[in-house]
Protein backbone atom coordinates (compact mmCIF):
# COMPACT_ATOMS: atom_id res chain seq x y z
CA UNK A 1 0.00 0.00 0.00
CA UNK A 2 2.81 2.41 0.84
CA UNK A 3 4.48 1.75 -2.48
CA UNK A 4 1.14 2.37 -4.22
CA UNK A 5 0.74 5.77 -2.58
CA UNK A 6 4.27 6.72 -3.57
CA UNK A 7 3.55 5.58 -7.12
CA UNK A 8 0.40 7.72 -7.19
CA UNK A 9 2.36 10.79 -6.21
CA UNK A 10 5.08 10.03 -8.76
CA UNK A 11 2.52 9.65 -11.56
CA UNK A 12 0.87 12.95 -10.75
CA UNK A 13 4.18 14.78 -10.55
CA UNK A 14 5.43 13.11 -13.73
CA UNK A 15 2.34 14.09 -15.69
CA UNK A 16 2.65 17.66 -14.47
CA UNK A 17 6.28 17.74 -15.58
CA UNK A 18 5.23 16.62 -19.06
CA UNK A 19 2.67 19.39 -19.41
CA UNK A 20 4.56 22.39 -18.13
CA UNK A 21 7.70 24.04 -19.30
CA UNK A 22 7.99 26.31 -16.30
CA UNK A 23 6.84 26.58 -12.76
CA UNK A 24 4.36 29.22 -11.71
CA UNK A 25 5.24 31.78 -9.09
CA UNK A 26 3.37 33.64 -6.39
CA UNK A 27 3.71 37.26 -5.40
CA UNK A 28 7.19 36.92 -3.95
CA UNK A 29 10.27 34.74 -4.06
CA UNK A 30 9.94 30.98 -3.45
CA UNK A 31 6.14 31.15 -3.52
CA UNK A 32 5.88 32.95 -0.17
CA UNK A 33 2.90 35.27 0.10
CA UNK A 34 2.59 38.27 2.38
CA UNK A 35 0.59 37.26 5.45
CA UNK A 36 -2.60 39.11 6.33
CA UNK A 37 -3.51 37.92 9.83
CA UNK A 38 -6.95 39.55 9.68
CA UNK A 39 -8.17 38.27 6.34
CA UNK A 40 -6.92 34.97 4.97
CA UNK A 41 -8.30 31.60 3.98
CA UNK A 42 -7.48 29.99 7.30
CA UNK A 43 -9.43 32.40 9.51
CA UNK A 44 -12.05 33.67 7.06
CA UNK A 45 -13.30 30.55 5.27
CA UNK A 46 -15.20 27.45 6.33
CA UNK A 47 -12.41 25.27 4.96
CA UNK A 48 -13.03 22.04 6.90
CA UNK A 49 -14.95 19.43 4.90
CA UNK A 50 -14.72 17.07 1.95
CA UNK A 51 -13.34 18.07 -1.44
CA UNK A 52 -13.41 16.13 -4.70
CA UNK A 53 -11.61 16.48 -8.01
CA UNK A 54 -10.12 14.49 -10.89
CA UNK A 55 -6.42 14.87 -11.61
CA UNK A 56 -4.78 13.96 -14.92
CA UNK A 57 -3.00 10.63 -15.14
CA UNK A 58 -0.12 9.51 -17.37
CA UNK A 59 -1.44 5.99 -18.02
CA UNK A 60 -5.10 5.99 -16.98
CA UNK A 61 -8.31 7.96 -17.60
CA UNK A 62 -7.79 10.14 -14.53
CA UNK A 63 -7.33 9.99 -10.76
CA UNK A 64 -10.48 10.75 -8.77
CA UNK A 65 -9.41 12.21 -5.44
CA UNK A 66 -11.59 12.72 -2.37
CA UNK A 67 -9.94 14.70 0.39
CA UNK A 68 -11.33 15.36 3.88
CA UNK A 69 -9.80 18.25 5.84
CA UNK A 70 -10.50 18.17 9.57
CA UNK A 71 -10.49 20.94 12.16
CA UNK A 72 -7.67 19.21 14.08
CA UNK A 73 -5.38 19.66 11.04
CA UNK A 74 -5.51 16.01 9.99
CA UNK A 75 -6.71 14.69 6.65
CA UNK A 76 -7.97 11.55 4.93
CA UNK A 77 -7.61 10.96 1.20
CA UNK A 78 -8.85 8.36 -1.28
CA UNK A 79 -7.44 8.10 -4.81
CA UNK A 80 -9.17 6.01 -7.48
CA UNK A 81 -7.46 5.28 -10.80
CA UNK A 82 -10.10 5.30 -13.56
CA UNK A 83 -9.93 2.65 -16.24
CA UNK A 84 -7.67 0.41 -14.20
CA UNK A 85 -10.16 -1.81 -12.41
CA UNK A 86 -10.68 -1.29 -8.71
CA UNK A 87 -7.41 0.57 -8.10
CA UNK A 88 -8.25 2.56 -4.98
CA UNK A 89 -5.61 3.81 -2.55
CA UNK A 90 -6.08 5.47 0.82
CA UNK A 91 -3.85 7.94 2.60
CA UNK A 92 -3.98 9.96 5.82
CA UNK A 93 -1.80 12.31 7.81
CA UNK A 94 -1.52 15.91 8.93
CA UNK A 95 -1.46 19.25 7.16
CA UNK A 96 -0.11 22.68 8.01
CA UNK A 97 -0.86 26.18 6.80
CA UNK A 98 1.71 28.51 5.30
CA UNK A 99 2.48 31.82 7.00
CA UNK A 100 0.02 33.70 4.77
CA UNK A 101 -2.82 31.36 5.74
CA UNK A 102 -3.67 30.71 2.09
CA UNK A 103 -2.03 27.35 1.31
CA UNK A 104 -1.82 24.00 3.05
CA UNK A 105 0.78 21.24 2.83
CA UNK A 106 -0.27 17.64 3.39
CA UNK A 107 2.26 15.30 4.99
CA UNK A 108 1.41 11.62 4.79
CA UNK A 109 1.54 9.40 7.87
CA UNK A 110 1.46 6.35 5.60
CA UNK A 111 5.10 6.60 4.62
CA UNK A 112 7.89 9.04 5.35
CA UNK A 113 9.00 8.67 1.73
CA UNK A 114 5.79 10.08 0.22
CA UNK A 115 5.91 13.46 -1.52
CA UNK A 116 4.08 16.27 0.31
CA UNK A 117 1.03 17.70 -1.47
CA UNK A 118 0.26 21.43 -1.62
CA UNK A 119 -3.13 23.09 -2.14
CA UNK A 120 -4.28 26.69 -2.35
CA UNK A 121 -7.45 27.13 -0.27
CA UNK A 122 -10.33 29.17 -1.69
CA UNK A 123 -14.04 29.61 -1.12
CA UNK A 124 -15.44 26.04 -1.23
CA UNK A 125 -12.53 24.87 -3.32
CA UNK A 126 -8.92 23.71 -3.31
CA UNK A 127 -6.40 24.16 -6.13
CA UNK A 128 -3.70 21.53 -6.45
CA UNK A 129 -0.20 23.04 -6.58
CA UNK A 130 3.17 21.62 -7.57
CA UNK A 131 5.56 19.93 -5.13
CA UNK A 132 7.01 23.29 -4.10
CA UNK A 133 3.64 24.91 -3.48
CA UNK A 134 3.52 26.96 -6.68
CA UNK A 135 0.73 27.11 -9.29
CA UNK A 136 0.87 24.42 -11.97
CA UNK A 137 1.16 25.82 -15.48
CA UNK A 138 0.07 23.56 -18.33
CA UNK A 139 -1.92 23.50 -21.55
CA UNK A 140 -4.81 21.79 -19.76
CA UNK A 141 -8.03 23.67 -18.85
CA UNK A 142 -7.72 25.92 -15.76
CA UNK A 143 -10.12 23.81 -13.68
CA UNK A 144 -8.09 20.61 -14.23
CA UNK A 145 -6.47 20.99 -10.82
CA UNK A 146 -9.58 22.29 -9.05
CA UNK A 147 -11.18 20.39 -6.15
CA UNK A 148 -14.70 21.40 -5.21
CA UNK A 149 -16.17 21.14 -1.73
CA UNK A 150 -19.00 18.62 -1.48
CA UNK A 151 -22.26 20.00 -0.09
CA UNK A 152 -23.19 17.09 2.17
CA UNK A 153 -26.66 18.39 2.93
CA UNK A 154 -28.41 19.71 -0.16
CA UNK A 155 -27.27 17.82 -3.26
CA UNK A 156 -27.49 14.23 -4.42
CA UNK A 157 -25.00 14.27 -7.30
CA UNK A 158 -21.36 13.18 -7.00
CA UNK A 159 -22.10 11.11 -3.90
CA UNK A 160 -21.68 7.40 -3.25
CA UNK A 161 -25.19 6.21 -2.35
CA UNK A 162 -25.16 2.85 -0.56
CA UNK A 163 -28.36 0.79 -0.60
CA UNK A 164 -29.67 0.09 2.93
CA UNK A 165 -33.35 -0.72 2.35
CA UNK A 166 -35.26 -2.11 -0.64
CA UNK A 167 -39.09 -2.21 -0.69
CA UNK A 168 -39.15 -2.12 3.10
CA UNK A 169 -36.53 -4.86 3.58
CA UNK A 170 -33.14 -4.08 5.14
CA UNK A 171 -30.16 -4.72 2.87
CA UNK A 172 -26.82 -5.66 4.41
CA UNK A 173 -23.45 -6.30 2.85
CA UNK A 174 -22.43 -9.96 2.88
CA UNK A 175 -18.90 -10.30 4.24
CA UNK A 176 -18.39 -13.49 2.22
CA UNK A 177 -19.19 -14.01 -1.44
CA UNK A 178 -19.99 -10.36 -2.21
CA UNK A 179 -17.26 -8.27 -3.80
CA UNK A 180 -19.10 -4.92 -3.80
CA UNK A 181 -22.07 -3.38 -2.06
CA UNK A 182 -25.12 -2.17 -3.99
CA UNK A 183 -24.72 1.54 -4.70
CA UNK A 184 -24.93 4.26 -7.33
CA UNK A 185 -23.33 7.62 -8.13
CA UNK A 186 -24.90 10.43 -10.17
CA UNK A 187 -22.19 12.15 -12.22
CA UNK A 188 -22.54 15.87 -12.92
CA UNK A 189 -20.58 16.12 -16.17
CA UNK A 190 -22.78 14.10 -18.52
CA UNK A 191 -25.81 13.09 -16.41
CA UNK A 192 -24.37 9.60 -16.19
CA UNK A 193 -25.17 7.13 -13.42
CA UNK A 194 -22.71 4.41 -12.43
CA UNK A 195 -22.88 1.84 -9.69
CA UNK A 196 -23.28 -1.79 -8.72
CA UNK A 197 -26.12 -4.18 -7.99
CA UNK A 198 -24.00 -5.81 -5.33
CA UNK A 199 -22.65 -8.15 -7.98
CA UNK A 200 -22.81 -6.64 -11.47
CA UNK A 201 -21.69 -3.17 -12.56
CA UNK A 202 -24.41 -0.92 -13.95
CA UNK A 203 -24.53 2.33 -15.88
CA UNK A 204 -27.04 4.56 -17.60
CA UNK A 205 -28.22 8.16 -17.52
CA UNK A 206 -30.59 10.25 -15.44
CA UNK A 207 -32.49 13.53 -15.35
CA UNK A 208 -33.61 15.40 -12.26
CA UNK A 209 -35.15 18.62 -11.03
CA UNK A 210 -33.82 19.73 -7.66
CA UNK A 211 -36.63 22.25 -7.30
CA UNK A 212 -39.38 19.65 -7.80
CA UNK A 213 -37.35 16.72 -6.39
CA UNK A 214 -38.19 14.68 -9.48
CA UNK A 215 -35.82 12.09 -10.92
CA UNK A 216 -35.90 9.62 -13.83
CA UNK A 217 -33.46 7.01 -15.11
CA UNK A 218 -32.91 5.39 -18.48
CA UNK A 219 -32.76 1.57 -18.59
CA UNK A 220 -29.39 0.45 -17.24
CA UNK A 221 -26.75 -1.60 -19.00
CA UNK A 222 -25.17 -4.19 -16.69
CA UNK A 223 -22.49 -6.81 -16.74
CA UNK A 224 -23.74 -10.41 -16.64
CA UNK A 225 -21.90 -12.22 -13.90
CA UNK A 226 -23.69 -14.91 -11.91
CA UNK A 227 -24.74 -13.40 -8.59
CA UNK A 228 -24.45 -16.02 -5.90
CA UNK A 229 -26.18 -14.93 -2.71
CA UNK A 230 -27.52 -11.70 -4.25
CA UNK A 231 -31.23 -12.41 -4.63
CA UNK A 232 -32.41 -8.80 -4.93
CA UNK A 233 -30.58 -7.70 -8.09
CA UNK A 234 -33.63 -7.64 -10.41
CA UNK A 235 -35.74 -5.94 -7.75
CA UNK A 236 -33.00 -3.35 -7.19
CA UNK A 237 -32.73 -2.54 -10.91
CA UNK A 238 -36.52 -2.22 -11.16
CA UNK A 239 -36.73 0.61 -8.64
CA UNK A 240 -34.70 2.90 -10.93
CA UNK A 241 -37.27 2.44 -13.69
CA UNK A 242 -40.22 2.88 -11.33
CA UNK A 243 -39.15 5.89 -9.25
CA UNK A 244 -40.18 9.40 -10.19
CA UNK A 245 -39.17 11.48 -7.15
CA UNK A 246 -36.72 11.61 -4.27
CA UNK A 247 -36.38 13.04 -0.77
CA UNK A 248 -33.16 13.92 1.00
CA UNK A 249 -32.78 14.14 4.76
CA UNK A 250 -29.25 14.66 6.04
CA UNK A 251 -27.28 11.76 4.53
CA UNK A 252 -30.28 9.56 3.69
CA UNK A 253 -31.80 9.48 0.20
CA UNK A 254 -35.20 7.93 -0.57
CA UNK A 255 -36.28 7.03 -4.10
CA UNK A 256 -40.07 6.83 -4.42
CA UNK A 257 -42.89 6.37 -6.90
CA UNK A 258 -45.50 8.92 -6.01
CA UNK A 259 -45.83 8.71 -2.23
CA UNK A 260 -44.58 5.11 -2.02
CA UNK A 261 -40.92 4.72 -0.90
CA UNK A 262 -39.04 2.17 -2.99
CA UNK A 263 -35.49 2.26 -1.67
CA UNK A 264 -33.34 3.99 0.93
CA UNK A 265 -29.69 4.89 0.50
CA UNK A 266 -27.07 6.42 2.80
CA UNK A 267 -24.24 8.65 1.61
CA UNK A 268 -20.79 7.23 2.15
CA UNK A 269 -17.75 9.47 1.74
CA UNK A 270 -14.14 8.74 0.87
CA UNK A 271 -14.90 5.48 -0.94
Amino acid sequence: MRKSIILACILIVSFTACNTGKRGSNNSKNGTEVADPAHNSRNSLDWAGIYKGTLPCADCEGIVVELRLKEDLTYERVMTYLGKGDNRFTDNGRFEWDEAGSRIRLTSATSSGDVDSWFKVGENQLISLDIEGNPIESTLPPDTYLFRKIDIDNVITEKYWKLIELNGEEITFATEGQAREAHFILKNDDNRVIGSTGCNSMNGSYSLSEEEHSIHFTPFATTRMACIGIDYEAEYLDIFQLCDNYTLQNDTLTLSKGEKPLALFVAVYLR
